[in-house]
């Protein structure tokens, strides 16, 4: 018997996009397990990293130190992994 699981991490967008200043992520999920939010730059580098709650996520502010560039978010809950571009102008 299989049994699909229920994806927990259901929506997740980084806004303003593309940003000048920081930006923020929004999520929703049927989960209370911790978030990891970490960001890279195109060359694989990791230049941040958080651990939050998913209510917590909403309230950080990412990217006030990076240059201009683009950048990979990846957001993390559990086995869910999720992926955004972001643009910093």
């Amino acid at each position: 018997v299989v049994v699909s699981k229920k994806k927990a991490l259901n929506i997740v967008k980084a806004y303003p996009n593309p940003f000048s200043e920081v930006f923020n992520i929004s999520l929703t999920s049927s989960s209370e397990e911790k978030v990891e939010v970490s960001v890279y730059d195109l060359t694989g580098k990791q230049l941040e990293r958080r651990e939050v709650s998913p209510v917590e996520v909403s309230e950080i502010q990412i990217g006030d130190r990076f240059p201009s560039g683009v950048y990979n978010v990846v957001i993390t809950q559990g086995e869910e992994v999720k992926t955004l571009k972001v643009v910093k102008r």
